[in-house]
């Protein structure tokens, strides 16, 4: 039986959550998109967690998975980059915007109400049409401003990115790092008392 990949904090964002399939384990840096099954098993994810529907893909995901694996490769490395200056407080350059609306020009939208919900569906060969989803969104989400509230995590081995609307928030994961980093205090608390 194939081992199922648990990815990390979907955000909601599939640009987003596309960045943080690269993720440190035990000091080094793990791709979990390495195969069309890695990519299906994210898309899969996506779309029972209801961030990406099934209508915004095109044709069976496993007759195409494999030549999508290195344009979601580029476009995950362009978003990482862009991602990371907005998260050190720098802008992208115009060259990156370009890039995204050439993406989507690959794979121009049409639109399907669907149970109440307008759903944007990307016309073109299937890879191109997941690629222009991603790229959009991340259009979305800079031409919303939200890109100002990304952030690293706190934590200096991760590099995983979130957003943070209020900013208060420290790590990517309060359960993972957020508690040790409690635990390390109460101890340094309890250790200066005995």
């Amino acid at each position: 039986m194939e081992e199922k990949i648990k990815f990390p904090l979907f955000s909601g964002h599939l640009s987003l959550d596309l960045v943080n399939t690269e993720v440190v384990r035990n000091g080094a840096r793990i791709d979990l998109l390495t195969s069309a099954d890695d990519l299906i098993q994210w898309i899969d994810t996506l779309i029972k967690k209801g961030y990406l529907s099934q209508q915004q893909i095109s044709g069976n995901v496993k007759e195409w998975a494999l030549e999508a694996l290195p344009l979601m490769r580029n476009i995950r490395s362009s978003l990482r980059k862009a991602y990371e200056d907005f998260a050190d407080g720098k802008e992208p350059d115009d060259e990156w915007i370009k890039n995204l609306e050439a993406q989507i020009k690959k794979a121009p939208f049409t639109y399907q109400l669907k149970e109440n919900q307008l759903i944007a569906r990307p016309v073109g060969r299937s890879e191109d049409a997941l690629i222009a989803v991603l790229a959009y969104d991340a259009l979305t989400l800079y031409a919303e401003n939200k890109l100002s509230n990304m952030h690293h995590c706190a934590n200096p081995d991760c590099v995983l990115l979130f957003m943070d609307t209020r900013g208060r928030r420290k790590w990517c994961s309060m359960k993972i790092f957020g508690n040790r980093e409690k635990v390390t205090r109460y101890q340094k608390r309890k250790n200066v008392l005995d």
